[in-house]
């Protein structure tokens, strides 16, 4: 093409001699604009950079959309460059990078990148990734070298949030039973369930851990558990967590909620219960203690019981006793045994069971009314004082009847006792 503008303006030139002069000065002026161009195409140049992101800020699940441009010029011949696009972190570790681009001139890319795809781990996250042009340089005969960074902008990465649900949570317990429910985890953000992630879950008592497991949610993001309180659980106030830790895409987070075990509730029934006054005055009371463990009867065997007689509120007598092999307590109240007051209308006794490790406390009453008992030491000295008073007027009597009798005689002599005297 050159070739075919440098001959026509030569026929030009012959053909007038007026014009000559402006056109050979025309024709030098494209020469040296031509030369200055095939210069510029083979010096090396790089500029007119550009390089943005479609927002600032993104959670760890989405996507980074860059666009980038510059011009790039280099002789193709003795030079070599490329331009990449790359993603480094707080660490200076490259996790991603475009291809390499070679093309000379005006040049214009996008890129979709996923973050989930990125090599990021829990270890080496980063809240902050920058994006930047990166630019090499290459002289084959003079084997010079060299390369730039000639534009950056930074992204903020954040993790999402979550919220944890729970169904069929008891907060009480009685040791022996278990509780099943299910939780269910999902994106406070976006309402999105939390499928197949790992959570830790713990059971603490007094700020120890008693029992931790791991776990995976399903995909509706739910995870079911029969807590026990025999195996995870501990009597008292628990607490149990559930962790999720070291995840790239949400928050280390805890949830803690409160379970109290209670001890196991026991039971009396009154099996026998004799206040016949005509059997050598003795009160029978036959009682019955157990507890339910997993739905079935347990005795309560071989426990201290303790009794305790009261007369008007005041505590008068005490004694200890112990149920049997198949958990009954025999009472046997004998009044002898108990001082009674004058003024007493009524025994009330407590039954009192202190509870064990595992069994609650439990205390029973009654309230026995005296007009219905005959008390034996009573009427033995009721009997004896009577017996004595009926015996001292008894010779009381006799005695003033001799007395009244001797002194009748004195006063009133015999007619064969008088003398007569002349």
């Amino acid at each position: 093409m050159f070739f075919g503008i440098v001959c026509s303006f030569y026929i030009l030139i012959h053909k007038s001699d007026v014009n000559k002069k402006i056109i050979v000065g025309f024709l030098s002026f494209i020469l040296l604009v031509i030369i200055f161009l095939t210069s510029s195409v083979k010096g090396f140049s790089f500029g007119n950079t550009s390089l943005v992101t479609d927002k600032d800020t993104y959670y760890t699940h989405e996507k980074i959309k860059i666009n980038a441009s510059w011009e790039l010029y280099y002789d193709s011949e003795y030079e070599t460059s490329y331009v990449q696009i790359q993603i480094i972190d707080i660490f200076d570790e490259q996790i991603w990078n475009s291809a390499r681009y070679y093309s000379i001139g005006i040049i214009e890319k996008n890129w979709t990148v996923n973050i989930q795809a990125l090599n990021i781990t829990y270890s080496n996250f980063s809240n902050v990734l920058i994006v930047r042009i990166y630019q090499t340089y290459t002289h084959s005969e003079t084997g010079s070298e060299s390369e730039s960074i000639r534009e950056i902008t930074t992204v903020n990465l954040i993790k999402r949030s979550i919220t944890c649900q729970l169904t069929g949570f008891k907060n009480d317990l009685i040791l022996g039973d278990s509780n099943s429910f299910s939780a269910y985890f999902f994106s406070t953000e976006t309402g999105t369930s939390l499928m197949n992630e790992t959570f830790q879950l713990i059971t603490t008592y007094n700020k120890e851990i008693f029992f931790q497991t791991n776990f995976t949610t399903n995909e509706s993001g739910e995870v079911s558990f029969n807590i026990s309180t025999i195996s995870h659980l501990n009597l008292g106030r628990n607490e149990i967590i559930f962790r999720m830790k070291n995840n790239v895409l949400y928050n280390d987070t805890a949830f803690s909620y409160e379970i109290f075990v209670k001890k196991i509730p026991v039971f009396v029934n009154i099996t026998n219960f004799e206040d016949n006054l005509e059997e050598a005055n003795i009160i029978k009371i036959q009682l019955y203690y157990y507890y339910l463990f997993n739905q079935s009867e347990k005795p309560i065997e071989n426990e201290d019981i303790k009794l305790v007689f009261y007369i008007n509120s005041i505590s008068e007598y005490e004694s200890n006793l112990r149920t049997n092999q198949s958990g009954f307590l025999d009472i046997k109240i004998f009044p002898n045994n108990i001082i009674f007051k004058t003024a007493a209308k009524s025994i009330y006794i407590n039954v009192i069971f202190n509870g064990t490790g595992q069994l609650e406390n439990k205390t029973i009453s009654f309230n026995l009314k005296i007009e219905n008992f005959s008390y034996q030491g009573i009427s033995t000295l009721f009997s004896f004082t009577n017996i004595s008073l009926f015996s001292i007027l008894v010779v009381l009597f006799l005695f003033i009847s001799l007395k009244v009798h001797k002194l009748q005689r004195t006063k009133f002599k015999l007619i064969r006792d008088l003398t007569f005297k002349f």
